[in-house]
């Protein structure tokens, strides 16, 4: 009889913000008995008492700086979670897998393409892995979308398009301090919701694209793109994008500057039928073969699985940096080319007082037309919306 493989030790960087989600995502893997937590970095302890005082009970220790953890505890940790902002990403992942530890980061990969190489140049000389934290990556309905489309169920993939509309308040842009901003501590962010909320669902198209069955789509040439903000911020909130990966067209289009909600949606289309994925819903081959999808939770506990998994086994799929880089490729092109332009006060309608926190701008036809543009594959201008940049 063969001896159990040993519980994975884990260690966490930061509780609070997305911390929160890691940290319950870590609480039931100890219910369990699945992983050993030995090591959390709180910066802010006063703020998270209760977290303190249940994870000291654990038996865990605690630190107020990730690199003291990472030395105290070098050799010591099979997997660092890092769950932080997106400028962190870089310098936390390579000194994680300088410490000897595999890594799970937050999505997106990094913000600059030096990061990139970076982590994925430190990934191949420790010869641990990193795993991104794009959740829905994971989800099996996901992988199974992708196996029949990478095995021809829709014939030649010729097209990908992505809608989602996502309101979010002024107080959205005010949870820490690089929320909406190019650079933050002297670091790039572009954060925008091609680069944060909507992140997942981008990557998504970019793996769907890929001729591969394990990896995102080629280089990726942007043919226009319209970066627009109605909130104040530094970067866009608002964007259509169309490009091309290999011989697939690519259309994505976000806003937190409209309503009512629509759920993220990808539509694959080739050659030979269509097929498409729903959030939380399901995802569906034309109108016969459909799988059932986990909500958000469920995806997080299978991303959870898989890379817990694969401490011990090298096959388990993981979102890699090969995987994860074209995304960033694609967030970093689009800000080097297209400038972001304001939408015209004359255009909002806020549905408080702009200077409310629980404010949301809502741009005056950009619903409908951001759905125009997505069933014709077109630019906002192409539909009458806004100017084509």
């Amino acid at each position: 009889m063969s001896n159990p493989l040993p519980a994975p030790r884990v260690a966490l960087i930061g509780v609070s913000g997305y911390g929160r989600i890691h940290l319950q995502l870590i609480r039931e893997c100890l219910a369990r008995a699945e992983i050993t937590l030995v090591a959390v970095v709180v910066i802010n302890p006063h703020e998270e008492a209760a977290a303190v005082a249940e994870l000291k009970g654990r038996g865990c220790r605690i630190y107020d700086d990730y690199q003291q953890m990472l030395a105290a505890e070098h050799g010591q940790i099979d997997l660092c979670m890092i769950p932080t902002g997106i400028h962190w990403h870089a310098e936390m992942s390579i000194a994680a897998l300088k410490a000897g530890a595999n890594v799970l980061v937050e999505k997106p990969l990094a913000a600059s393409l030096a990061d990139a190489a970076a982590i994925a140049q430190a990934e191949q000389a420790s010869g641990r892995f990193v795993a991104v934290g794009f959740q829905d990556y994971y989800e099996s309905a996901t992988q199974w979308l992708k196996s029949k489309v990478h095995g021809g169920a829709i014939g030649e993939l010729q097209e990908v398009r992505f809608l989602g509309i996502w309101p979010r308040p002024r107080s959205y842009y005010l949870r820490n301090d690089w929320a909406g901003r190019l650079n933050a501590g002297g670091k790039p962010v572009l954060d925008s919701p091609l680069n944060n909320a909507f992140a997942h669902f981008v990557m998504l198209a970019l793996y769907f694209a890929g001729a591969a069955r394990d990896a995102a789509g080629g280089p990726i040439a942007i043919e226009g793109a319209e970066l627009r903000r109605a909130h104040d911020i530094e970067s866009f909130d608002t964007a259509v994008v169309r490009a091309r990966a290999g011989g697939v067209k690519l259309w994505f289009g976000v806003s937190h500057a409209c309503r009512p909600q629509f759920e993220p949606e990808i539509t694959l289309i080739g050659s030979h039928g269509r097929a498409s994925w729903h959030y939380e819903r399901e995802v569906r081959i034309g109108e016969g073969e459909r799988r059932a999808m986990a909500d958000i939770t469920g995806a997080r506990r299978e991303m959870m699985a898989a890379v817990l998994s694969r401490v011990h086994d090298t096959q388990v799929r993981v979102c890699s940096p090969r995987i994860a880089v074209r995304h960033t490729e694609l967030i970093i092109d689009l800000h080097a080319r297209f400038p972001i332009v304001p939408f015209a006060a004359g255009e909002i309608d806020w549905t408080e007082a702009s200077a409310s926190p629980a404010a949301i701008p809502i741009v005056c036809g950009l619903e409908p037309a951001l759905h125009r543009a997505y069933t014709e594959s077109s630019s906002l201008a192409g539909v009458g919306c806004g100017q084509n940049v």
